[in-house]
């Protein structure tokens, strides 16, 4: 992508352009399912698509294995519910040392910018100096807040460490930062995605769509005409579809 000539420090391994949407499937989703919520009427006619966790697993799991070769006394850290796909799917990530959950919850409605909330990393050390890299694992880089904030509120903490930035995907960044998260050295993820304009794809999980009806409403109305089949469909299985 042209766009992210200016992110030297951003490293992918592929790219996905569309003007459409993306829904992660990071739970299962029945394939006639997947087929009946491709056939539903976009707001904007364009397309929906979907990506198996399994296909961005692979890529995640050979940015790990190089970091944590190459980069002195690691601590891997998990922000929020997100992060816990992701690490499931990573041998990485289950057999590593030295990991550590962080609570971290993203706030965002239509119109409005978003709000992140994180707390302390480790809280029960007051400085961890033992460290020299911080690697903040995600599913999704969207705005970038939740990694940014992680880092603005724990950096003094970690005096000697370095911070680096890992997910399945990320949007185009919308600052300046050369790794297009403010205070990383550098952000690996394996694909990055956007539209043919340079804008941001709209990228969601399904277990968020699932499983906060706050968002999952607020999307079906932004993006389908009939939002709620949408809702029912992505709550249903191949044997609810037999029983329609």
């Amino acid at each position: 992508m042209k766009s992210l000539q200016k992110y030297p420090s951003l490293h992918y391994k592929q790219s996905l352009i569309t003007d459409g949407r993306i829904i992660l499937l990071d739970e299962l989703l029945a394939p006639e399912v997947q087929q009946e919520l491709k056939s539903l009427k976009t707001s904007d006619g364009y397309e929906l698509l979907f990506l198996e966790d399994s296909q961005l697993a692979v890529g995640l799991e050979e940015i790990l294995k190089g970091i944590v070769e190459k980069e002195p006394d690691t601590l891997l850290v998990f922000p929020g519910n997100g992060s816990n796909y992701p690490r499931r799917l990573s041998r990485v990530c289950k057999e590593f040392p030295t990991t550590t959950g962080v609570y971290a919850k993203r706030f965002w409605m239509p119109g409005t910018d978003p709000v992140v909330i994180t707390e302390t990393i480790c809280p029960d050390i007051f400085m961890i100096t033992t460290v020299k890299t911080v690697v903040v694992i995600d599913d999704v880089i969207s705005s970038g807040l939740t990694m940014c904030k992680l880092h603005q509120q724990n950096a003094w903490r970690f005096p000697a460490a370095k911070w680096v930035g890992v997910a399945w995907m990320a949007q185009i960044p919308q600052v300046r930062a050369k790794s297009g998260v403010k205070g990383y050295d550098y952000v690996s993820v394996t694909c990055v995605v956007g539209k043919t304009n340079q804008g941001r794809t709209p990228v969601n999980s399904l277990s968020t769509l699932r499983h906060d009806s706050t968002i999952a409403e607020s999307y079906a109305r932004r993006h389908f005409k009939e939002p709620l089949e949408f809702l029912h469909l992505i709550k249903n299985t191949s044997s609810d579809l037999s029983e329609r």
